[in-house]
């Protein structure tokens, strides 16, 4: 089962997580309730956000961190859209 709008899974490990997410202090409510989710179904309920060239964490740190707290290997992305101006 995967999220809708997935346009592929990659190896968790592969994402790059910037020191901005790093440093950042999710909700611990929230996050508990999306690694609640996780544990419930065994999978995420929206992939992760990433850039496409540099495999940058770009949005989903919650689910980055749930993913990672369960040992899910393969993870379920959606490339940044960028904007052209």
């Amino acid at each position: 089962m995967k999220p809708d709008e997935t346009e592929e899974f990659i190896l968790l490990n592969q994402i790059v997580v910037t020191e901005e997410f790093l440093n950042s202090n999710p909700s611990v409510e929230k996050t508990q309730q999306v690694l609640n989710h996780v544990k419930r179904t065994g999978c995420l309920d929206e992939p992760i956000t990433i850039n496409r060239d540099t495999k940058i964490l770009k949005g989903g740190y919650r689910r980055y961190i749930s993913a990672q707290k369960v040992g899910m290997e393969l993870v379920p992305i959606i490339y940044e859209k960028l904007a052209f101006t």
